[in-house]
């Protein structure tokens, strides 16, 4: 019986792809003559554009939004007949608990799913390091990153996005299409 072996994968940032270039020497009369040369150099991971990931915050917030405003009307359905004091106290637990299902809402989507609804239009995904899907714990401190103030702008700046909460999570968010060519360049420069 055959057994199967399970090789440990490159990390996606080790990657390498070939190149050319154009180079130049001189041939035995002193002509210089124009010639093409391989290289290799490390492969940059192509995340997602920074316009799509603005478009997934827009609709996941939407759709974040719309999930708080159920639970809004759920909640407000049960106490219709409260006091003053009992509905300030009930606005102050909406706003604790607005805070902690937004990391959950996200944590939900992209632990089980890989992606949220605004990644599921673009077709985009998060991997983990090995292109993997990234375990509970990443995932946890990628939804709780997008807390800290201003940290959805550290997605723009250059050409592929990689926001501080992909950076501290080690998580990278990219199309199905560039998983595939990851996946490939894996299998090619296993060790």
């Amino acid at each position: 019986m055959d057994q199967i072996i399970d090789l440990p994968l490159k990390k996606i940032t080790d990657l390498t792809e070939e190149k050319w270039r154009t180079v130049y020497y001189l041939d035995e009369y002193g002509n210089r003559v124009r010639d093409r040369e391989e290289y290799i150099v490390p492969r940059q991971v192509r995340t997602i554009l920074p316009g799509p990931r603005f478009g997934h915050f827009i609709l996941d917030y939407l759709v974040y939004l719309s999930i708080l405003y159920i639970f809004e009307y759920i909640i407000n359905m049960l106490l219709a007949s409260s006091s003053t004091y009992l509905n300030l106290t009930i606005a102050l637990g909406y706003n604790i608990v607005g805070i902690f299902l937004y990391p959950v809402y996200y944590t939900i989507f992209e632990y089980y799913f890989q992606r949220t609804p605004g990644k599921f239009l673009t077709k985009t995904l998060v991997i983990d390091e090995y292109g993997n899907k990234p375990g509970l714990k990443n995932i946890m401190l990628r939804s709780v990153c997008r807390l800290v103030p201003f940290e959805f702008v550290s997605c723009y700046g250059d050409k592929y996005s990689y926001g501080w909460h992909d950076r501290w999570s080690e998580t990278w968010v990219v199309t199905e299409k560039e998983l595939e060519e990851l996946r490939r360049l894996q299998a090619e420069q296993l060790n």
